[in-house]
């Protein structure tokens, strides 16, 4: 049983949110204390009671993102496929939905704001999501169920690589398609590209 948090805990994961989301939205210059205050809409100098400047607001929005990015991504699956598809569709829906967060996650713009520690946490998710990948990849090669041309760390790169260009693709084609089909189309892919055609 998790703990109950206490109302100023509350009001940092408010400011980390809305922090997250106008970094997501408008970008690093579109970022100022009063831009996320308006958003929740608490004033100027109730962020800086929970803050003491605003590379720590930063460090506690890539906080949310980290657990935003693993919390759903973390199927808990034994089969090595179940569990590549699961963290692809989780960290899919998270970085092509509504709230864009797909150009944080594959930019240094956190990192940049957040100075040295933000520069570790983004390569700590970097190298936990490969870790993931590259783990389920080996194993589906142990069961030769994996294309045997490649090696699990080339293959790796097809599955971020495809993650980035699913992030980008809304953006830069301003697709309005349902975001489940798009998914669905992209692991789709993905199966072509890393698994052996079946003999016919």
């Amino acid at each position: 049983m998790s703990r109950q948090l206490s109302k100023g805990e509350i009001r940092r994961r408010q400011i980390a949110e809305a922090t997250l989301d106008t970094i997501a939205e408008h970008g690093l210059g579109g970022f100022t204390v009063r831009a996320v205050a308006k958003r929740l809409p608490i004033t100027d100098g109730t962020i800086f009671r929970h803050f003491k400047n605003k590379q720590e607001i930063v460090l506690a929005a890539m906080d949310v993102l980290e657990e935003e990015l693993f919390t759903a991504a973390l199927v808990d699956e034994v089969d090595p496929l179940a569990r590549l598809r699961g963290f692809f569709e989780a960290r899919a829906r998270l970085l092509g939905g509504p709230r864009a967060l797909g150009r944080l996650v594959f930019s240094e713009e956190l990192a940049q704001a957040a100075g040295t520690e933000g520069f570790e946490k983004a390569a700590k998710w970097r190298a936990r999501s490969h870790a993931l990948i590259l783990g389920c990849l080996s194993e589906l090669a142990e069961d030769g169920r994996l294309r045997s041309d490649l090696p699990p760390a080339q293959l790796s790169r097809v599955v971020v690589g495809m993650l980035l260009a699913f992030s980008n693709e809304r953006l830069l084609l301003h697709l309005t398609t349902d975001l489940e089909a798009r998914i669905a189309r992209c692991w789709g892919t993905l199966e072509l590209l890393l698994f052996p055609c079946p003999s016919n």
